[in-house]
């Protein structure tokens, strides 16, 4: 460890040096947060200066735009003790403006424009003026002259007013926020008649007929073009042009103008998150991303959600992406789930959601970092992509507060079809005359049962949720501030199931002085869950959820005593006994944020210390009671289960910043950082309780000689060092390059320490004067780079011991020891190569803009257990040597397709396909895993094909009468049994003649959004899906292999089932399916999961509350959520993964989607 520590302290000292010796001038130079800005020179003491140059001088001290018309300012002198840069910007601003009749507005947080002080009712007649006085910046900040329209390059003040005007059109402009906005162009498409606005963004102009077009024009803001017709009041909002404003994408350790990108990076804002009441932030993403694919595996509240960035990176090794928050990389490992509850008190292999304590109104951007170029610099945590999650900051200016409330219903929207009490009874007393046997159900019973009971519409319920959330954000020239709470309340659709959420954040900034500025962010959470118990278990365990789909539909809820009934002849629980009698319940604390300090040593080149902590502890409490079957017989069984996770971060980094010339710039990055992860857990079962009355309150109540209790404590940590380079030479051609060691203590001895490359170029074609007009905006990015992945267990490189064989000695019993794993002083990481090729384009001004991106990722080294001689005393050993590969394309587009007036229309679409395959397992010939109880293995790997291909046995028919069966290769079946393929020919059906029968990975995903908006209406609406993948209903094989034959079944495989009647149907007789021969996983089982659902659809107005002056903003609406899936999927949800984050996808007692209806209310004062 000291080792490690005097490695970084060495480095940091060396970087210190290497950035200072650079170049003799650093105090010549300055970073902006938008833009390189050339460094303020001294000004000459009691003189007389331009006012451009005092402009100048303010704009590069203050690291921000200074907007103006040459003309405006041409001849103005200032005296240059005028300008004081002790004071704030606005001060010296208004100081050096008012003499000479000049106002300022403030257009964004680092751009102000300078205009003259023209009176609101003034009238404006038509002015002239030549092309060089539009409005400019110093560094020449404008729109692509290729791509700007001509609405404001000849602006014109005529003498006197001809005799063609005939009427007079006024009006107010304003931007997006509603905030009046002076000095925008107004002209009459050809001619050169225009006027602009005064400060109270109000104008006036004469137009000789009603066919005249008006054009709008402002720098930073697209043109609008406006048909008078027989308006006399024409009102404009403007909207930000996102290029000329440069628009910042948070990277790793910084950010980077999104044209000088070269690295594959999908960034999300606000306007592009689903709308509504989300309960964590990965739902405000699912779908919105090209390559990225969002699996809610369990729709519990609360539940897991599996994410993979291009495509399955692993086999034994996380395919998760490393979440980083506010720049503190978090543990995204599962807390405490309803499982590890030991027998009889259920299992489920679906973690919790890592991101549930995070409010998501306190998002303000997620980027998405995809290739290597990008990822390369998070080193052995970057091969499966990274995603940045940024919280709101608060701004200069006044207070402002704001309250969301949101309120909705969840439903079942489909439930699955399995037999109603009518047609079980018919379907049992069939298939006891198929088999010979006396009927199961006597007239007499059947008059007696009636109706029975729909077990899901016990199980299920209408489930409430509701959202408050308020937040506060201001701030001076020194301190700025956002802060909120959160309250989220969800039931779920199965009862007793949901989850309530108490979230606070600070996001807390302050400048000390010009060079020191300092900051916290802390985000703290209460989460309660109440789970449901679901999984890959069946009977008992399984919970109530598979239940309802397997007891009996002729037992009423209750029996005479009140009690829960219980069928005699099944031995799973009586659904209803499930929800009441097994309860698991989960609290989880966590608190987590950074405290930064950052010094300018130099201009341009500034140094950041960070400290983070993420701290999380939970408990789960799960109690058995006496109302279960397995409860009554152990006469309760309580578990209870704590699990606390630290993590601790330690960063230095310094950035060097220089304008090198007008377009040419260089930025340098170096860092070293630390970070130190601890688990402790607790675990213990109690059974035996006299009472179910305390549950999990007083376990020294139960029979203590029966306990089970386990305790543990692992931790890891990872050093590393970090450089990047990024160089623009003309704003065309774009130049990237980064390094990071990680030494890790996961791997062994030998490979403490690897590295981590990457290299990228970009070439704005748009710069170029070859190019045709057509291009608004033209770039071509390629990058290769190397990523790591270090998710396996902390202590695998090790050898591992556990208890043994015990013995007798000195006539007291030893607990033996004994090694469980063999050491691998040689593992290591596994590295996945990624080259990428992307293109980004957009057309006519940026209604349409692309994003194409071409990839090739090569994983090696993948961990793998190798097999070892019976002599050495174990059966495998870890080692490095398998191969992945995924390759695909991803295209990304947006088009604004109409605006016209008040009615505007976008839609963005994303569209992936990838190809996962395995390339190499070493000395290994296949891996068979996906292991469920009853069921057994359900999936492979092996060279040649996807990884976790689906793997069982071909259905080709079913026996009819007539057919040779006792000369076939399944001799024991009998006319209605499936026909199995024999594939190798030996004429018997034996395990050999299992194959691959599908894969889980889709051929394409998409995504289409669409945007309406008329006068104060919006209208959303998101379409998202996937074609081509397989799943493996396990729901279907528990049908057609049930454990009882009592249980109930899928209405279709019971209904259509042969018989002698029914030779042509599609499902097995179900007469004594234990005999069917073969293996259980058949191409009966595996289903189209393609799909295309209707994720999100939002309807918002926007209230009048202009004249209210306490009221800044009012917006109601209504969301709804998964309203329609189109599918041919049978299951609950072609998304669902009993196997939870595992690239292992089956379908087995899942817990159903809801469709969901908000409504909600915004309000910003």
């Amino acid at each position: 460890m000291n080792l490690l520590f005097r490695r970084a302290s060495g480095v940091g000292l060396l970087l210190i040096v290497l950035l200072m010796a650079q170049q003799y001038g650093f105090s010549q130079s300055v970073v902006m947060a938008r833009n390189m800005q050339k460094a303020p020179r001294q000004l000459p003491a009691n003189s007389q200066i331009k006012l451009k140059d005092g402009l100048d001088h303010l704009k590069n001290h203050f690291q921000v735009d200074i907007l103006f018309e040459m003309k405006v300012i041409e001849g103005i002198l200032i005296s240059s003790d005028a300008i004081n840069r002790s004071q704030n910007l606005e001060k010296n601003l208004e100081r050096i403006l008012k003499p000479s009749g000049l106002l300022y507005k403030k257009v964004n947080n680092s751009s102000y424009l300078i205009f003259e002080n023209r009176k609101p009712a003034q009238k404006a007649n038509a002015r002239e003026e030549s092309n060089d006085s539009a409005l400019q910046t110093d560094e020449k900040v404008e729109e692509n002259p290729r791509a700007s329209t001509q609405n404001s390059d000849k602006i014109r003040e005529q003498s006197q007013t001809t005799a063609q005007i005939d009427r007079e059109i006024r009006g107010n402009v304003q931007d997006e926020t509603g905030a009046p906005l002076p000095g925008v162009s107004v002209v009459m498409k050809g001619s050169q008649r225009g006027t602009t606005s005064d400060t109270e963004g109000k104008y006036t102009l004469s137009v000789t007929d009603q066919g005249a077009v008006l054009i709008f024009s402002f720098v930073g803001y697209m043109p609008q073009e406006v048909t008078v017709g027989n308006q006399s009041v024409i009102d404009v909002k403007m909207k930000a042009d996102i290029k000329a404003l440069e628009e910042l994408v948070v990277v790793g350790y910084g950010t980077q103008k999104k044209s000088d990108l070269t690295g594959s990076v999908s960034s999300l804002r606000e306007k592009d998150f689903n709308p509504g009441a989300n309960a964590s932030v990965d739902q405000m993403m699912l779908g919105r991303s090209a390559g990225v694919q969002i699996n809610q595996t369990s729709s519990e509240p609360g539940g897991g959600v599996s994410i993979r960035i291009r495509g399955a990176n692993s086999l034994t090794a996380g395919s998760e992406p490393l979440y980083v928050i506010d720049g503190l990389p978090i543990d995204n490992g599962s807390l405490l789930s309803a499982s590890s509850g030991g027998a009889g008190t259920g299992t489920n292999n679906n973690p919790r959601n890592p991101l549930n304590s995070i409010n998501p109104n306190d998002i303000a951007s997620i980027e998405i970092l995809k290739d290597a170029s990008a990822t390369a610099i998070y080193g052995s945590r970057g091969a499966n992509g990274v995603i940045l999650i940024t919280t709101k900051k608060g701004n200069k200016g006044k207070i402002g507060v704001s309250y969301d409330f949101n309120t909705g219903v969840q439903t079942v929207p489909n439930q699955m079809d399995v037999l109603n009490a009518s047609q079980y009874i018919q379907f049992m007393n069939d298939l006891a005359t198929d088999e010979g046997r006396a009927l199961d159900f006597t007239d007499a019973d059947i008059s007696r049962i009636g109706a029975g009971t729909n077990w899901q519409d016990q199980v299920y319920q209408k489930a409430p949720l509701n959202s408050h959330n308020i937040s506060v954000s201001g701030g001076d020239d020194k301190t700025t501030f956002f802060s909120s709470l959160n309250y989220f309340n969800q039931e779920g659709v199965v009862k007793r199931s949901g989850i309530k959420k108490y979230i606070a954040r600070l996001n807390l900034e302050r400048k000390l002085g010009d060079q020191v500025s300092i900051g916290i962010n802390i985000n703290t959470s209460l989460v309660n869950d109440a789970n449901s118990i679901d999984g890959v278990n069946n009977n008992e365990n399984s919970g109530p959820i598979n239940s309802a789909l397997l007891y009996d539909p002729t037992e009423p809820v209750y029996a005479p005593d009140g009690q829960f009934s219980q069928s005699k002849n099944l031995t799973i629980n009586n659904p209803m006994s499930l929800v009441e009698g097994l309860t698991s319940s989960n609290v989880t604390n966590r608190t987590m944020g950074n405290i930064f300090v950052k010094y300018t040593i130099l201009p341009g080149l500034d140094a950041k210390l960070n400290f983070g902590s993420d701290r999380q502890t939970s408990r789960r409490d799960l109690f058995n009671s006496t109302k279960t079957l397995n409860g009554l017989s152990a006469k309760g069984i309580a578990n209870i289960a704590t699990i606390e996770r630290s993590n601790v971060l330690l960063e230095y980094t310094m950035n060097y910043s220089r304008q090198l010339t007008e377009k040419s710039t260089l930025n340098l990055l170096g860092g070293v950082t630390y970070q130190y992860f601890n688990n402790k857990n607790f675990s213990g079962i109690i059974r035996g309780f006299p009472s179910d009355a305390l549950s999990t309150n007083n376990l020294g109540l139960g029979d203590t000689n029966l306990d089970n209790l386990f305790s543990g404590q692992e931790d890891n940590s990872i050093l590393s060092y970090l450089s990047r380079v990024n160089y623009t030479l003309n704003d065309r051609y774009l130049f990237t390059a980064s390094l990071r060691a990680d030494g890790s203590s996961r791997f062994g001895a030998n490979n403490k320490f690897g590295y981590f490359p990457s290299v990228a170029v970009g070439w704005r074609l748009s710069e170029e004067g070859f190019l045709p007009n057509f291009f608004y905006d033209l770039k071509l990015r390629a990058s290769w780079g190397l990523t790591g992945n270090q998710e396996i267990n902390n202590y695998a490189s090790l050898t591992t011991y556990t208890t043994g064989a015990s013995a007798v000695f000195n006539n007291a019993v030893l607990v033996g020891t004994r090694p469980s794993r063999i050491a691998n002083p040689d593992l290591k990481w596994e590295s996945t190569e990624q080259t990428n090729i992307g293109i980004d384009a957009s057309i006519l001004q940026g209604r349409i803009s692309a994003t194409i991106d071409y990839f090739v990722k090569n994983t090696r080294d993948m961990l793998i257990d190798l097999p070892l001689p019976r002599a050495t005393g174990f059966n495998s050993i870890l080692s490095n040597v398998g191969k992945m590969q995924n390759k695909g394309v991803e295209v990304m587009v947006s088009s604004t397709n109409i605006k016209k007036g008040q009615f505007s229309w976008s839609t963005t679409l994303n569209f992936a396909a990838i190809k996962n395959k395995i390339t190499d397992l070493g000395e290994v010939t296949n891996i068979i895993t996906g292991s469920i109880e009853s069921i057994g293995p359900t999936t492979i790997v092996t060279v040649g094909y996807p990884a976790f291909s689906y793997y069982g046995y071909e259905v080709t028919g079913l026996f009819q009468q007539g057919d040779n069966i006792a000369g076939s290769a399944q001799p024991g079946s009998r006319p209605g049994y499936p026909i199995f393929r024999d594939v190798n020919g030996d004429n018997r059906i034996t395990p050999l003649d299992q194959q691959i029968i599908g894969s889980p990975f889709p051929a394409f995903t998409f995504g289409v959004s669409n945007n309406l908006t008329f006068k104060r209406f919006q209208l959303d609406f998101f379409f998202q899906g996937q074609q081509g993948a397989d799943m493996l209903n396990i729901n279907v094989l528990e049908s057609m292999y049930p454990n009882n034959a009592r249980r109930n079944r899928i209405t279709e495989q019971a209904l259509d089932r042969w018989t002698p009647q029914n030779p042509g149907a599609k499902w097995p007789s179900g007469v004594q399916p234990s005999a069917y021969g073969g293996g259980k996983v058949n191409t009966l089982a595996l289903q189209d999961a393609s799909y295309i659902r209707l994720r999100n659809l939002s309807v918002g107005y926007n209230l009048p509350v202009e004249k209210v002056k306490f009221i800044q903003s009012a917006r109601v609406y209504v969301v709804g959520q998964n309203l329609a899936t189109f599918t041919n999927y049978v299951g609950f949800d072609p998304e669902a993964n009993a196997f939870g984050r595992s690239n292992v996808r089956i379908d087995y007692n899942g817990y159903p989607l809801a469709r969901t209806w908000m409504l909600g209310i915004n309000v910003g004062f």
